[in-house]
Order: C-alpha cells, then sequence, then structure tokens
C-alpha cells in the first residue's frame, strides 16, 4: 500500500491509496472497479469552466486567464494571451462599454472587479513592436478591408494570423475610424490609437489612408484584386430631427460632424449656449467637447433617465462638468433670425407611454405643454446610420445596414467574396461588439478558403451561452487555463463564505473643473502596485486555484493532492463515495459531479 504525506500550515495529512493493486474485475455490470460500493451513482471530476465575465464579452475575453498571469508578475505573458481574443486592450481599456464588468460574479458580495483599468493597465505596460509570437507564414490569398475602424482593424489582425495577406483602405488621412473621429481625445488620446497601427503595420498589415472606396478605388476593382474583401465603414451619417428650421441654419449641425471637425483640427464655433439633442453616449460626448471649447450646454433627452443609454459614469462626469440635462423634452421647431441665426428651440414635454414592439418605453408628447430653450448652436445625436453609396446597390435592407448570412457574408450574386462587420450590420453598435464581429468575419473567410462547415466550427469554438467566440480555440494555441468553454459559472454557484470584502481600487481623475478646462486625458492608468491590488480581488471563477477545500473536507480522504498538471489534485474513486461535499464547498465551482456512467467514458 502507497502512503503519501502532505505538509500544508503545518498539518500533516496521510493518504493512503490501493491503486496500486489490480482490481479482479472491472468488466461492465460489475463494481468491482468501486470499493464504496454499488450505491454511487455519481462522483466529482475536476473542471475548469467560463467565468461570467468571458461569457459576457462580446469579444470572448479570457478575462481570468490574463488576471492570474497579471498575478503572478508576468505581464508581457498576460499581454500576449490578453491579445489572443481581445487585441486592442490599451483602446477597449478606456472606451469599452463594459459587459464584463457588469456580468462579474463579486457584484452581490461587494462590487465587480476593475476589469478595464486592468486591461488598459496591460495594454498600456506591454504595448510592444515586436514581431507577434504567433505570426504564421503568408497562406497565398489575400483580403482587403475597407475601413480602420474597430471592426476594420480586428478582422485585419486576425486575419493576418490565420496567415492572409491584409490590407487596410480608410478614405481619411488618419486611421482609426470612429476610434479617431468619433471619440474625443480625452477619453483615448490620439497616441493609443497611433500605436496600435503602428503595431498593425509590424505584422505585415499594409495600411493605405486616404484612399476613399468608390473615388480613389471602386469595389469592384478590390474584388479583383483581391481574394476577400472585409467592409466596415461604419454610421457616419446623422439621422435628422425633421422639424421646421432644422436646415435653414449653419448653427445646427450633427454631433458626429461636430466631433470630426474637432478632432482633426478644424474650425467650429458653437457659441456661448449649447443645446445637444440625444441622450446616447456620442450626444455625451458631443456635450463635454463642447464645454470644453466654453460653451454652456444643456443635454435634451425624450426619456427620462433611467432609459438614458450612454454609460451612466459619463453621464455623472458630464454633470460634474457642468452639463444641463432636461428629460422627458423633445424638439418641437426652431425659430430663426433674419441672418440665420437661432432664435429659439421651442421643445414639448413629453410622458412615458407603454412600451413598443422592442420592448422600449415610448415617449409621448404632452398637448400644449412647450418651453423655449435659448441656445446659440444646436448640436444632434439622435441615431447613426451607415453611409453605404460606395455599394452600388450590391446589399441592404430596410434597417439601412448592409445585410449579412450567419458567416457575415454579404450577398454579391457571385461577384466577389464580401464580407462586413461592425456599425454597418445589425448588430450593437459598440466598439467591443465591432472588434467581435472583426474576429468572426476573418475566421468565416478562413473556413470558406479552408472550405470548413463554419456551422461545425461555431459549435466548437462558441463560448458560454453569448455569441463570443474563441480564436483560441480555433487555432488549437495551448490555453493558460484548460476549460470547458461551454459552461458557465454565475453567481448562484459562488460559495461566498469563503471569501473576504474588500474595496474596489479606483482610477485616479482630475477634479471637474481641472478636466473641462483640457482635451488631455484625465483618467490615470494604474500603477503596478494598483494593478496587484485590484487583480487580488478576481475570484477566479469556475477555476481550480488549489485552495484545498476539496482536500480538507472529504470526508474518506479520497483528494490526492498529486494533480496532473492541469489541478493539483485528483480523486481517488476507490474509496470516493459521491458523497458532493467537494463539490458543494468548492468556493468557485471547479469540481462537476458526474453520472458514474458518465465518468467512466
Amino acid at each position: 500500500m502507497a502512503v503519501k504525506k502532505r505538509s500544508d500550515l503545518g498539518v500533516i495529512y496521510e493518504f493512503k491509496t490501493w491503486r496500486d493493486i489490480t482490481p479482479m474485475n472491472t468488466s461492465a455490470g460489475t463494481m468491482l472497479h468501486n470499493k464504496t460500493g454499488s450505491w454511487r451513482t455519481i462522483k466529482p471530476v475536476f473542471e475548469n469552466k467560463t467565468p461570467a465575465c468571458q461569457n459576457s464579452c462580446p469579444a470572448g475575453n479570457d478575462i481570468e486567464g490574463w488576471i492570474k498571469l497579471l498575478q503572478q508578475g508576468e505581464y508581457e505573458k498576460a499581454y500576449w494571451h490578453l491579445k489572443r481574443e481581445e487585441p486592442f486592450p490599451s483602446v477597449l481599456g478606456r472606451v469599452c462599454f463594459r459587459f464584463c464588468e457588469e456580468a462579474c460574479n463579486r457584484i452581490p458580495f461587494d462590487d465587480c472587479v476593475g476589469i478595464s483599468a486592468l486591461e488598459r493597465f496591460i495594454g498600456d505596460r506591454d504595448a510592444s513592436l515586436v514581431p507577434h509570437p504567433d505570426l504564421p507564414e503568408y497562406n497565398g490569398k489575400s483580403m482587403a478591408v475597407v475601413g480602420s475602424g474597430p471592426a476594420g482593424m480586428s478582422a485585419a489582425y486576425f486575419g493576418r494570423l490565420l496567415g492572409f495577406r491584409v490590407a487596410i483602405f480608410e478614405k481619411l488621412q488618419v486611421m482609426g475610424g470612429v476610434l479617431r473621429v468619433g471619440i474625443p481625445e480625452y477619453r483615448l488620446p490620439r497616441d493609443i490609437i497611433a500605436a496600435e497601427f503602428e503595431g498593425l503595420a509590424a505584422m505585415g498589415i499594409e495600411l493605405r489612408p486616404g484612399t476613399a472606396i468608390g473615388k480613389d478605388i471602386s469595389l469592384e476593382e478590390l474584388t479583383g484584386r483581391y481574394d476577400y474583401i472585409f467592409l466596415a465603414t461604419g454610421a457616419h451619417g446623422s439621422r435628422k430631427l425633421d422639424i421646421d428650421g432644422e436646415d435653414e441654419s449653419r448653427r445646427i449641425m450633427s454631433g458626429l460632424e461636430m466631433l470630426r471637425k474637432v478632432s482633426l483640427g478644424e474650425d467650429v464655433a458653437c457659441g456661448k449656449k449649447v443645446a445637444v439633442i440625444g441622450g446616447g453616449n456620442t450626444a455625451i460626448d458631443v456635450a463635454r467637447t463642447a464645454l470644453r471649447m466654453g460653451s454652456a450646454v444643456t443635454v435634451i433627452y425624450r426619456r427620462s433617465e433611467d432609459e438614458m443609454p450612454a454609460n451612466p459614469e459619463e453621464v455623472l462626469e458630464a454633470r460634474e462638468e457642468g452639463a444641463r440635462f432636461r428629460f422627458l423634452a423633445a424638439p418641437e421647431r426652431i425659430e430663426l433670425n433674419d441672418d440665420g441665426s437661432i432664435k429659439k428651440l421651442i421643445c414639448c414635454e413629453m410622458e412615458l407611454a407603454p412600451a413598443d414592439e422592442s420592448g422600449r418605453i415610448r415617449p409621448a408628447k404632452k398637448d400644449g405643454a412647450l418651453f423655449d430653450v435659448e441656445t446659440d448652436s444646436i448640436l444632434t445625436s439622435i441615431g447613426e446610420v451607415p453611409i453605404l453609396d460606395y455599394l452600388k446597390g450590391i446589399a441592404g435592407n430596410e434597417k439601412d445596414v448592409v445585410a449579412v448570412d450567419g458567416t457575415l457574408m454579404v450577398n454579391t450574386g457571385g461577384n466577389g467574396k464580401i464580407f462586413a462587420g461592425g456599425d454597418i450590420i445589425d448588430i450593437q453598435r459598440t466598439v467591443v461588439n465591432a472588434v467581435a464581429s472583426g474576429k468572426k468575419a476573418a475566421i468565416a473567410i478562413d473556413c470558406d478558403y479552408r472550405s470548413a462547415d463554419f456551422g461545425d466550427v461555431l459549435k466548437e469554438i462558441s463560448i458560454g451561452n453569448g455569441s463570443a467566440l474563441s480564436f483560441s480555440r480555433y487555432m488549437n494555441w495551448n490555453p493558460e487555463t484548460p476549460q470547458n468553454i461551454h459552461m458557465v459559472v454565475d453567481s448562484e454557484k459562488i460559495v461566498y463564505d469563503y471569501f473576504e470584502k474588500a474595496p474596489r481600487v479606483m482610477q485616479k481623475t482630475g477634479d471637474a473643473e481641472t478636466r473641462k478646462n483640457s482635451f488631455n486625458a484625465y483618467r490615470e492608468t494604474f500603477t503596478e502596485d494598483e494593478a496587484q491590488q485590484e487583480a487580488s480581488r478576481c475570484m477566479h471563477c469556475g477555476r481550480c486555484i488549489e485552495c484545498d477545500n476539496c482536500l480538507i473536507f472529504c470526508p474518506d480522504m479520497s483528494v490526492l493532492p498529486e494533480g496532473d498538471g492541469q489541478f493539483g489534485y485528483e480523486f481517488d474513486y476507490d474509496y470516493c463515495k459521491g458523497c458532493g461535499i467537494c463539490f458543494t464547498e468548492c468556493p468557485r465551482h471547479a469540481i462537476t459531479m458526474v453520472s458514474e456512467e458518465e465518468g467512466d467514458k
């Protein structure tokens, strides 16, 4: 009989096993392989699973994996591991909607982990122009990416990792699309964007700024020169208010146009008072930009603050910087002076009516409830639409977006293999969703090149119950932590009794008065100590961290402290009764109870 000892915190555990003795008979129909007897019907297995944060990230970011590397001080390794699934950490760490934090299992306990701040720390600290560690040889096929926003950047990045020779075409003289001309510099500094494109160029991706499709080169020419096309031209058009006086003054401008002009250094005269119409993130960016230009700002939104789609943190900071908000109000008409300047903006009070077909509460006008707003300029931000003239009727649908199939391919009637993503297709319009669409398109293009069934591939690489895909799984890269990517660990599966509450480490910001007087970035990147402190709050949901609970609580000492490299333990099924105590006391749900038959497969 073998004897194994382990010393842990001064306590000696002794484990005995009969595994070296070959059972007399292990054939089907007997239980001689199980010394506990025939009453055991289920047994535990160690199984790493998918944390809720990764499941909720549209890009499938393996957050727990790189946070573990961060905690170990392996920063460069954490950087490249992060970039396996989400290639632009310095960008997303600043502008992402943070779906991961909203799903963090730590929320019921105290507060979510500051994932975006940690991602930004890794991106800023270890951004490198050294050759990508997984860069392959070219596969002989080429891809043209039209548009250099987040979707185009992502498709180019993953396409190059799949061996395609890639070129990015951008009509502006600067690269970055909405990142460069739609997000203010105080949120996303220009040098951060430039560094990402330097990294793409270092991978061998050709950058073609100042090349407009339909003007400098036609789409037909591209299909003749490249094997695959990925369209990612974004939504740079603005919806109109459709009210009297809207088209008769130069002091009425779309918020997107204002942001673009400011970003490119063009003169924009807003006046002393500005009215911003809308409640999304673009509206808040417009309002905060106008504040920095010295204007007093009133944001007018037709629903209540609870229905406002903008990031609550951005709304709070806009309010701190001096923006005023008028909720449940909508423009009715604009009265102009003889010289075309705005005399006054007349608005109507609104009230919330029952939800519409989409499930969203509808605003309705109050009869006769009109009021005036004095303003020098009106900046509209009530929705962005793609400008698709360059397609020349190739595709489109009633929602003013490009119609694609499940592989993101456009039906061109046989005129080239064209895919599309980002804001020109029917997806949620966020940077991370655009990045996810670029990844999906790159994988679909590679499946087409290899004649692989994309549907079968999706079954293998889809993460959890969301839409995210695992590029690492598609590439068969060795994972940092092998996991069941289909099983998600939510808060109901966490044993919170084994965790200690810890306050979240917040990024330092300047005071509101200092912020609004400059376009400089004001939110500071974590120091190494701050990053380590915040990373320590991660509960590593679904992952075994060798906490010893299973070993300590097992009443039959059938958990042995010798693992296979993936886990620090293994089960001695000769003596395991299948009681499930290890499963119940695993803080992170890294143990699964399976049927006796299933476990023997």
